[in-house]
Protein backbone atom coordinates (compact mmCIF):
# COMPACT_ATOMS: atom_id res chain seq x y z
CA UNK A 1 0.00 0.00 0.00
CA UNK A 2 1.05 3.59 -0.55
CA UNK A 3 2.11 5.60 2.45
CA UNK A 4 2.51 8.84 0.51
CA UNK A 5 -0.42 11.20 1.05
CA UNK A 6 -2.04 11.65 -2.35
CA UNK A 7 -4.38 14.61 -2.10
CA UNK A 8 -6.03 17.28 -4.22
CA UNK A 9 -3.41 19.41 -5.92
CA UNK A 10 -1.06 16.43 -6.24
CA UNK A 11 -3.14 13.43 -7.25
CA UNK A 12 -6.80 12.75 -6.79
CA UNK A 13 -8.73 9.64 -5.87
CA UNK A 14 -8.56 8.36 -9.44
CA UNK A 15 -4.78 8.54 -9.36
CA UNK A 16 -4.68 6.59 -6.11
CA UNK A 17 -6.55 3.77 -7.85
CA UNK A 18 -4.13 3.75 -10.78
CA UNK A 19 -1.08 3.90 -8.55
CA UNK A 20 -2.20 1.04 -6.33
CA UNK A 21 -2.98 -1.10 -9.36
CA UNK A 22 0.41 -0.28 -10.83
CA UNK A 23 2.30 -1.25 -7.68
CA UNK A 24 0.77 -4.70 -7.64
CA UNK A 25 1.45 -5.48 -11.27
CA UNK A 26 -1.82 -4.36 -12.90
CA UNK A 27 -2.26 -1.12 -14.81
CA UNK A 28 -5.78 0.26 -14.57
CA UNK A 29 -7.18 3.43 -16.08
CA UNK A 30 -8.85 5.70 -13.50
CA UNK A 31 -12.58 5.96 -13.55
CA UNK A 32 -12.61 9.74 -13.39
CA UNK A 33 -10.27 12.66 -13.89
CA UNK A 34 -7.96 13.51 -11.02
CA UNK A 35 -9.17 16.32 -8.83
CA UNK A 36 -7.42 19.49 -7.90
CA UNK A 37 -6.48 20.87 -11.35
CA UNK A 38 -4.55 19.37 -14.25
CA UNK A 39 -5.51 16.38 -16.31
CA UNK A 40 -5.98 12.87 -15.03
CA UNK A 41 -5.51 9.86 -17.25
CA UNK A 42 -4.67 6.21 -17.40
CA UNK A 43 -1.41 4.55 -16.41
CA UNK A 44 1.23 3.32 -18.81
CA UNK A 45 4.82 2.05 -18.54
CA UNK A 46 7.76 2.39 -20.88
CA UNK A 47 9.76 -0.88 -20.85
CA UNK A 48 12.86 0.94 -22.08
CA UNK A 49 13.07 3.51 -19.32
CA UNK A 50 11.15 1.72 -16.58
CA UNK A 51 9.03 4.88 -16.15
CA UNK A 52 5.38 4.44 -15.28
CA UNK A 53 2.95 7.34 -15.38
CA UNK A 54 -0.05 7.31 -13.09
CA UNK A 55 -2.13 10.13 -14.52
CA UNK A 56 -1.26 12.57 -11.74
CA UNK A 57 -2.75 16.03 -11.47
CA UNK A 58 -0.50 19.05 -11.52
CA UNK A 59 1.02 19.98 -8.15
CA UNK A 60 1.79 23.59 -7.25
CA UNK A 61 4.63 24.77 -9.47
CA UNK A 62 7.72 26.64 -8.35
CA UNK A 63 8.18 28.26 -11.69
CA UNK A 64 7.70 27.88 -15.42
CA UNK A 65 9.77 27.08 -18.42
CA UNK A 66 10.17 24.63 -21.24
CA UNK A 67 12.60 21.79 -21.74
CA UNK A 68 16.25 22.16 -20.95
CA UNK A 69 18.80 21.61 -18.24
CA UNK A 70 19.60 22.97 -14.84
CA UNK A 71 21.95 22.67 -11.92
CA UNK A 72 21.77 21.28 -8.46
CA UNK A 73 23.61 22.06 -5.25
CA UNK A 74 21.55 20.71 -2.36
CA UNK A 75 24.32 21.51 0.09
CA UNK A 76 24.50 25.22 -0.71
CA UNK A 77 20.91 25.70 -1.81
CA UNK A 78 21.83 27.06 -5.27
CA UNK A 79 19.79 25.23 -7.89
CA UNK A 80 18.67 26.46 -11.28
CA UNK A 81 16.66 25.56 -14.32
CA UNK A 82 17.52 27.28 -17.63
CA UNK A 83 19.20 30.09 -15.73
CA UNK A 84 16.33 30.59 -13.31
CA UNK A 85 16.83 29.87 -9.62
CA UNK A 86 14.62 27.07 -8.34
CA UNK A 87 14.27 25.53 -4.87
CA UNK A 88 16.74 22.71 -4.26
CA UNK A 89 13.99 20.79 -2.52
CA UNK A 90 10.21 20.82 -2.46
CA UNK A 91 8.45 19.64 0.71
CA UNK A 92 6.78 16.34 -0.04
CA UNK A 93 8.37 16.03 -3.47
CA UNK A 94 12.05 15.55 -2.76
CA UNK A 95 15.23 17.06 -4.16
CA UNK A 96 16.06 18.77 -7.43
CA UNK A 97 17.96 16.48 -9.80
CA UNK A 98 19.66 19.25 -11.78
CA UNK A 99 17.69 18.47 -14.94
CA UNK A 100 13.98 19.14 -14.60
CA UNK A 101 12.52 17.11 -11.75
CA UNK A 102 12.32 16.62 -8.00
CA UNK A 103 12.87 13.04 -6.86
CA UNK A 104 11.87 11.28 -3.67
CA UNK A 105 12.37 7.64 -2.71
CA UNK A 106 9.08 5.75 -2.48
CA UNK A 107 8.84 4.47 1.08
CA UNK A 108 8.09 1.65 1.52
CA UNK A 109 9.18 0.26 -1.84
CA UNK A 110 6.69 -1.67 -4.00
CA UNK A 111 6.79 -5.48 -3.90
CA UNK A 112 9.55 -6.99 -6.05
CA UNK A 113 6.85 -8.52 -8.28
CA UNK A 114 5.29 -5.14 -9.16
CA UNK A 115 5.30 -4.10 -12.83
CA UNK A 116 7.28 -0.97 -12.05
CA UNK A 117 10.44 -3.04 -11.37
CA UNK A 118 10.40 -4.50 -14.87
CA UNK A 119 12.16 -7.66 -13.74
CA UNK A 120 14.95 -5.85 -11.88
CA UNK A 121 16.02 -7.29 -8.53
CA UNK A 122 15.46 -4.63 -5.85
CA UNK A 123 18.53 -5.94 -4.03
CA UNK A 124 20.80 -4.92 -6.93
CA UNK A 125 20.76 -1.29 -5.87
CA UNK A 126 18.01 0.30 -7.96
CA UNK A 127 14.90 1.76 -6.39
CA UNK A 128 11.49 3.24 -7.16
CA UNK A 129 11.20 7.03 -6.94
CA UNK A 130 8.39 9.53 -7.18
CA UNK A 131 9.36 12.14 -9.77
CA UNK A 132 7.77 15.59 -9.84
CA UNK A 133 8.63 17.54 -13.02
CA UNK A 134 6.82 20.90 -12.89
CA UNK A 135 8.71 22.47 -15.82
CA UNK A 136 8.86 19.88 -18.60
CA UNK A 137 6.16 17.36 -17.82
CA UNK A 138 8.83 14.73 -17.35
CA UNK A 139 10.17 12.07 -19.67
CA UNK A 140 6.85 10.27 -19.75
CA UNK A 141 4.77 13.38 -20.44
CA UNK A 142 3.40 13.61 -16.90
CA UNK A 143 4.53 15.94 -14.15
CA UNK A 144 4.20 13.44 -11.30
CA UNK A 145 4.85 9.72 -11.68
CA UNK A 146 6.67 6.64 -10.40
CA UNK A 147 9.93 5.55 -12.00
CA UNK A 148 12.50 2.81 -11.55
CA UNK A 149 16.00 4.30 -11.37
CA UNK A 150 19.07 2.00 -11.32
CA UNK A 151 21.08 4.57 -9.32
CA UNK A 152 20.02 7.42 -7.03
CA UNK A 153 19.30 10.60 -9.02
CA UNK A 154 21.57 13.64 -8.51
CA UNK A 155 20.73 15.92 -5.63
CA UNK A 156 19.59 13.19 -3.25
CA UNK A 157 20.92 13.29 0.31
CA UNK A 158 23.96 11.05 0.72
CA UNK A 159 22.72 7.69 1.87
CA UNK A 160 23.66 4.07 1.49
CA UNK A 161 21.27 1.73 -0.24
CA UNK A 162 20.02 -1.41 1.53
CA UNK A 163 22.11 -3.45 -0.90
CA UNK A 164 25.27 -1.56 0.06
CA UNK A 165 24.54 -1.99 3.76
CA UNK A 166 23.87 -5.70 3.24
CA UNK A 167 27.15 -6.10 1.33
CA UNK A 168 29.07 -4.73 4.32
CA UNK A 169 27.13 -7.00 6.67
CA UNK A 170 28.01 -10.03 4.54
CA UNK A 171 31.70 -9.20 4.93
CA UNK A 172 31.31 -9.43 8.71
CA UNK A 173 29.02 -12.45 8.72
CA UNK A 174 30.71 -15.61 10.02
CA UNK A 175 28.96 -18.88 9.26
CA UNK A 176 30.48 -22.10 10.55
CA UNK A 177 31.03 -25.70 9.54
CA UNK A 178 29.00 -28.13 11.63
CA UNK A 179 30.38 -30.51 14.23
CA UNK A 180 30.04 -34.09 13.00
CA UNK A 181 28.88 -36.71 15.50
CA UNK A 182 28.90 -40.37 14.52
CA UNK A 183 28.47 -43.97 15.60
CA UNK A 184 31.05 -45.44 15.48
CA UNK A 185 32.67 -42.37 16.97
CA UNK A 186 35.78 -40.68 15.68
CA UNK A 187 37.76 -41.96 18.70
CA UNK A 188 36.37 -45.47 18.49
CA UNK A 189 36.46 -48.32 15.99
CA UNK A 190 33.76 -49.62 13.69
CA UNK A 191 33.42 -52.75 11.59
CA UNK A 192 33.10 -53.30 7.86
CA UNK A 193 29.46 -53.70 6.81
CA UNK A 194 27.88 -52.35 10.01
CA UNK A 195 25.63 -49.26 10.04
CA UNK A 196 27.13 -45.79 10.36
CA UNK A 197 25.02 -43.15 12.10
CA UNK A 198 25.62 -39.43 11.45
CA UNK A 199 24.17 -36.34 13.15
CA UNK A 200 25.13 -32.91 14.42
CA UNK A 201 24.52 -30.92 17.59
CA UNK A 202 25.47 -27.63 15.93
CA UNK A 203 22.92 -24.82 15.71
CA UNK A 204 21.08 -24.67 12.41
CA UNK A 205 20.69 -20.87 12.41
CA UNK A 206 22.46 -17.74 13.61
CA UNK A 207 20.90 -14.86 15.57
CA UNK A 208 19.63 -12.11 13.26
CA UNK A 209 22.18 -9.48 12.32
CA UNK A 210 20.81 -5.91 12.24
CA UNK A 211 22.44 -2.74 10.91
CA UNK A 212 21.01 0.79 10.62
CA UNK A 213 22.53 3.57 8.51
CA UNK A 214 20.86 6.90 7.84
CA UNK A 215 17.35 5.75 8.65
CA UNK A 216 17.65 2.49 6.69
CA UNK A 217 17.62 -0.71 8.73
CA UNK A 218 18.67 -4.05 7.27
CA UNK A 219 17.95 -7.32 9.04
CA UNK A 220 20.02 -10.30 7.88
CA UNK A 221 19.12 -13.93 8.57
CA UNK A 222 21.38 -16.96 8.10
CA UNK A 223 20.31 -20.58 8.47
CA UNK A 224 21.40 -23.98 7.22
CA UNK A 225 19.05 -25.16 4.50
CA UNK A 226 20.45 -28.67 4.47
CA UNK A 227 23.60 -30.70 5.10
CA UNK A 228 25.10 -32.96 2.44
CA UNK A 229 27.08 -35.94 3.71
CA UNK A 230 29.69 -38.09 2.02
CA UNK A 231 31.32 -41.29 3.34
CA UNK A 232 32.99 -42.16 0.05
CA UNK A 233 30.08 -43.28 -2.11
CA UNK A 234 28.61 -39.96 -3.22
CA UNK A 235 26.70 -37.15 -1.49
CA UNK A 236 23.41 -37.70 0.29
CA UNK A 237 21.19 -35.63 2.58
CA UNK A 238 18.79 -36.45 5.43
CA UNK A 239 15.51 -35.00 6.62
CA UNK A 240 16.61 -35.23 10.26
CA UNK A 241 20.22 -34.41 11.08
CA UNK A 242 19.87 -33.98 14.86
CA UNK A 243 18.82 -37.49 15.91
CA UNK A 244 21.70 -39.09 17.80
CA UNK A 245 22.45 -42.80 17.99
CA UNK A 246 21.48 -44.49 21.25
CA UNK A 247 22.55 -47.92 22.49
CA UNK A 248 18.97 -49.19 22.23
CA UNK A 249 19.14 -48.59 18.46
CA UNK A 250 21.53 -51.53 18.09
CA UNK A 251 22.00 -52.36 14.40
CA UNK A 252 18.86 -50.54 13.27
CA UNK A 253 18.91 -48.58 10.00
CA UNK A 254 20.23 -45.06 10.79
CA UNK A 255 17.92 -42.05 10.74
CA UNK A 256 20.80 -40.36 8.91
CA UNK A 257 23.81 -42.28 7.66
CA UNK A 258 24.42 -45.59 5.89
CA UNK A 259 22.79 -48.94 6.73
CA UNK A 260 25.65 -50.91 5.14
CA UNK A 261 28.46 -48.67 6.37
CA UNK A 262 31.93 -49.06 4.85
CA UNK A 263 32.92 -51.87 2.51
CA UNK A 264 36.64 -51.86 3.35
CA UNK A 265 38.74 -51.56 6.46
CA UNK A 266 41.06 -48.67 7.21
CA UNK A 267 40.88 -44.96 7.93
CA UNK A 268 37.66 -43.61 6.40
CA UNK A 269 36.73 -39.96 5.88
CA UNK A 270 33.29 -38.53 6.62
CA UNK A 271 32.48 -35.12 5.09
CA UNK A 272 29.59 -32.81 5.99
CA UNK A 273 28.83 -29.67 3.95
CA UNK A 274 26.48 -27.19 5.62
CA UNK A 275 24.60 -25.25 2.95
CA UNK A 276 23.90 -21.88 4.54
CA UNK A 277 21.31 -19.55 3.04
CA UNK A 278 21.48 -15.83 3.82
CA UNK A 279 18.52 -13.50 3.27
CA UNK A 280 18.00 -9.88 4.26
CA UNK A 281 15.14 -7.42 4.54
CA UNK A 282 15.06 -3.64 4.88
CA UNK A 283 12.59 -1.26 6.47
CA UNK A 284 11.92 0.41 3.09
CA UNK A 285 10.83 -2.73 1.28
CA UNK A 286 14.04 -3.45 -0.69
CA UNK A 287 14.75 -7.06 0.19
CA UNK A 288 16.78 -10.11 -0.75
CA UNK A 289 14.37 -13.02 -0.14
CA UNK A 290 16.27 -15.45 -2.38
CA UNK A 291 18.97 -17.06 -0.21
CA UNK A 292 22.61 -16.21 -0.88
CA UNK A 293 24.38 -19.58 -0.61
CA UNK A 294 27.42 -19.94 1.64
CA UNK A 295 28.59 -23.59 1.99
CA UNK A 296 30.93 -24.65 4.81
CA UNK A 297 32.61 -28.09 4.98
CA UNK A 298 33.88 -30.19 7.90
CA UNK A 299 35.46 -33.67 8.10
CA UNK A 300 36.24 -36.45 10.57
CA UNK A 301 38.11 -39.74 10.20
CA UNK A 302 36.71 -43.08 11.35
CA UNK A 303 38.69 -46.25 12.00
CA UNK A 304 37.06 -49.29 10.46
CA UNK A 305 38.25 -52.88 11.15
CA UNK A 306 37.52 -56.14 9.37
CA UNK A 307 35.92 -58.77 11.62
CA UNK A 308 37.74 -62.12 11.33
CA UNK A 309 35.89 -65.45 11.70
CA UNK A 310 38.03 -68.33 13.02
CA UNK A 311 37.38 -71.77 11.46
CA UNK A 312 38.89 -74.40 13.86
CA UNK A 313 38.46 -78.11 13.23
CA UNK A 314 37.77 -79.91 16.53
CA UNK A 315 40.21 -82.67 17.41
CA UNK A 316 38.97 -86.22 17.88
CA UNK A 317 39.12 -87.67 21.36
CA UNK A 318 41.36 -90.72 21.49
Amino acid sequence: MLTRQLTSGRAGAATVTAACALLFGVLAAPSAAASGGGGGGGGNCDPGTGICTIGASTPPSSGGGGGGGGSTDPGGGHCSYQGTTVPCSEPGYGFWDGVACYDQLDNPQPPATATIWYGHNPADGGAIYWEYCPYTGGAAGADYYLAYLPTPPPGQPARESPGQIAAQMLKRLKVYSVKIDSAPSANGTGLVGLPVWLWTTSRMALPNLVASVGGITVTMKASIGYISWNIGGGDFSCDNVTTAYQSKDGLEKPVCGSASGFATAGEQTVTATAHWGVTWFSNIGINQPTPILMPETSQITLTIDQAQALNVTPQETP
